[in-house]
């Protein structure tokens, strides 16, 4: 696995307590198009993510393809990048 921020060691912490083999993923992968999860899990770990980042966000005003990855979700719960991770 390549570098991660602590936002998407997270969501693969999130994503691990419903499937153990999804912390491995890779953090670009849709995770609802290669059926990884399925809509009710999708829900599950949004839920999950709010209650452990604090942050709730306005799923009305996101795009949801952007909550499809690990990336995303990590983006969008945790910021777009930790300190010290460079930029994009």
């Amino acid at each position: 696995m390549t570098s991660q921020t602590r936002g998407e060691a997270q969501v693969r912490e999130v994503l691990a307590t419903f499937r153990a083999e999804l912390r491995s993923l890779p953090g670009d992968e849709d995770l609802i198009n290669t059926r990884r999860i399925d809509s009710l899990t999708f829900i599950s770990v949004v839920t999950a993510l709010i209650d452990r980042s604090g942050r709730d966000i306005d799923l009305e005003a996101v795009s949801t393809a952007r909550l499809r990855t690990i990336t995303g979700l990590a983006e969008e719960f945790y910021g777009p990048e930790d300190e010290g991770r460079g930029t994009r």
